[in-house]
């Protein structure tokens, strides 16, 4: 079915045009949703997520422009995901490697733990550091975009986030975390 007709029979409240949407955009959004939290979220919050953003493609189907229904998705998904971690107080890990605390941690530390260790360890770098990352993890800028608003060469901000990620990742590990190459 064409957009143009998904949307506006949306729009119209068509459950069955909803159900063609979710059937051929579910994996993307639960994607979206994994990818922004990083597996800090439980399977059931990504699926309740997932059913909000749903919820909202319902409620704002004519507000779509053409073309734009995939992208649209993504981003809702995005902010949504943004929000629970928000609301649970948790932030995404600082890489796509990932850290884990040792064995004889690793069953009494729950994701959120790991998360308020990984929170500690940012709020110990420079506060310029720390608003670098900030930009760069939850807001999703670029190092181009940082380097713009925070007045420095790009080159500056990678070289920052290079050295922040390994003054983070020493931290975390002295704290019982081992950080774990991806392969």
């Amino acid at each position: 079915m064409e957009e143009r007709t998904i949307l506006r029979r949306i729009s119209r409240g068509s459950q069955r045009a909803l159900e063609a949407v979710m059937r051929q955009y579910s994996a993307y959004v639960v994607t979206v949703i994994h990818n922004r939290s990083r597996g800090c979220l439980s399977a059931e919050d990504e699926e309740e997520i997932a059913s909000d953003v749903f919820l909202s493609l319902w409620q704002h189907a004519g507000e779509i422009q053409l073309g734009h229904l995939r992208p649209w998705l993504g981003s809702v998904s995005s902010h949504k995901t943004v929000d629970r971690l928000r609301q649970y107080r948790m932030t995404v890990p600082l890489e796509e490697g990932t850290l884990v605390a040792e064995d004889s941690l690793g069953s009494s530390l729950s994701r959120r733990e790991q998360a308020q260790k990984v929170r500690a360890a940012l709020a110990s770098l420079k506060p310029e550091d720390r608003e670098i990352f900030c930009r760069y993890y939850d807001l999703c800028q670029t190092a181009t975009q940082i380097a713009a608003a925070m007045h420095m060469q790009p080159s500056t901000v990678r070289t920052r986030l290079s050295q922040g990620r390994a003054a983070l990742r020493d931290i975390l590990c002295q704290g019982g975390f081992q950080y774990e190459q991806a392969d």
